[in-house]
């Protein structure tokens, strides 16, 4: 988490800068936890200038992780090949053994999918991994052993991580001090984001989504400040 204050006259130049070291004031870093010190009465001292406070991929550091069951027909074919999905078809031991098809058939990647639950990995030939893994964690009484659909990780955002250690929204809290709020997220979707100004009734807040503006495709990005000031003029979609 940063926290920029800059002696600029128009906001607008801010965000289409190039470079910022002219044009910083001052520059903060706190290695605390944010959650506790969002929740003390004065968190930032008084700024004569405009205040930007920045996040960078700092909630999906909280984001929590699962083994998940999905079906076959909500993903994409990249991620389940061409033909009909039969795990043992794909499996590592199966692509690499001597006989085997060879490890293009593999079907490994780094690609991230979205899910309604949340982001999960195209590794469709670690199935059986995943679901080892989810058999391992499985409580009393959860059935676990159908083969249907495949076994995924899946990583989610923790709602947890929004809420000041006083029950306060961070966003919220963040723009009671900062004029700007940008937050650049993997984990933050826009639905996520929503879902939280709309729990917290802040209807005194603006979000933009820049996500697409930006060209960004692993992460999500965003511009909050409050309602009612004259604000720049600049690209994404407002979603609040």
């Amino acid at each position: 988490m940063w926290f920029v204050d800059l002696c600029l006259a128009d906001p607008a130049r801010f965000f289409r800068a190039a470079g910022l070291r002219n044009r910083i004031d001052s520059l903060m870093f706190l290695g605390v936890d944010y959650r506790r010190w969002l929740a003390r009465p004065g968190p930032l001292p008084a700024c004569s200038g405009l205040r930007v406070a920045l996040l960078s991929k700092l909630f999906n550091n909280l984001s929590r992780f699962s083994v998940c069951q999905c079906r076959t027909d909500v993903l994409s074919s990249s991620t389940m090949g061409t033909s009909f999905f039969d795990s043992r078809r794909y499996l590592p031991a199966s692509c690499l053994a001597p006989d085997g098809v060879g490890p293009e058939a593999l079907l490994v990647s780094t690609s991230r999918l979205d899910l309604a639950e949340g982001r999960t990995f195209a590794q469709a030939s670690l199935s059986e991994y995943y679901r080892a893994l989810r058999l391992t964690l499985a409580g009393d009484g959860e059935d676990v052993t159908s083969e249907d659909g495949v076994w995924l990780p899946l990583r989610a955002l923790d709602p947890g991580c929004l809420i000041a250690a006083a029950g306060t929204s961070v966003l919220a809290r963040l723009l009671e001090h900062c004029d700007y709020l940008i937050v650049e997220d993997a984990d933050l979707r826009p639905k996520d984001l929503v879902e939280h100004l709309r729990a917290f009734s802040l209807d005194g807040l603006a979000a933009l989504d820049m996500t697409t503006a930006l060209g960004l495709i692993g992460n999500c990005a965003y511009l909050l400040s409050s309602k009612g000031d004259k604000k720049p003029s600049l690209p994404g979609e407002r979603i609040w």
